[in-house]
């Protein structure tokens, strides 16, 4: 009689257990969920970056060549007389316009600071695993820098500035990661 007893009573833990495991973990799903986007743009993310040239099949190797661009969608557009290209590189997708009779409303940038002193869209951030190694070899693909690598403490980051051959800029970033050291020290900072 008292092992029965016994075995009713650990079958009855046991179930309240699972039963008490399954609620926290559900509750934990709960808590775990995604909020709900606040507002309508809560789940957008870029498509594409388009850029305007007159010399369509140039700017095309360019990209190609020189940065492994691939061109995934190429079309005229006549009722335009317009040329359209979408190349993208591990995700990011440039597009290229070249119509008959555009134009260039400022000069290209020769210098990365006074860039800012013109309003508009500025340029195109890759984020690259290793800077050097890529600024050696767009040196020897002769690409143009208009800032060689530099890092800026505060953002964490390498970075560097080239143009294309229509004088657009592009910024190459690598993300730096905190070392062993530098984390410790924030670490003890953050505890103190």
């Amino acid at each position: 009689m008292l092992k029965n007893a016994v075995n009713k009573a650990l079958s009855c833990t046991v179930i309240v257990a699972i039963v008490g495991f399954s609620a926290m973990a559900h509750d934990q799903a709960q808590v775990q969920k995604p909020a709900t986007p606040v507002t309508p743009l809560g789940s957008a993310k870029l498509h594409h970056v388009a850029i305007s040239v007159t010399n369509f099949q140039e700017t095309v190797r360019w990209y190609q060549d020189k940065l492994g661009f691939r061109v995934i969608f190429r079309r005229d557009l006549p009722q335009l007389s317009t040329q359209q290209a979408f190349l993208e590189l591990n995700g990011i997708r440039l597009e290229v316009f070249a119509r008959k009779s555009s134009f260039r409303v400022q000069p290209p940038v020769t210098n990365v600071p006074d860039d800012l002193l013109i309003q508009g869209y500025k340029h195109l951030a890759i984020v690259v695993d290793d800077l050097d190694i890529v600024a050696a070899e767009l040196r020897r693909k002769g690409v143009k820098f208009l800032w060689e690598p530099r890092v800026d403490e505060a953002l964490k980051l390498k970075l560097c500035f080239i143009q294309d051959n229509n004088g657009n800029l592009i910024e190459l970033v690598e993300e730096l990661k905190q070392t062993k050291f530098s984390s410790l020290l924030a670490s003890v900072y953050l505890n103190w």
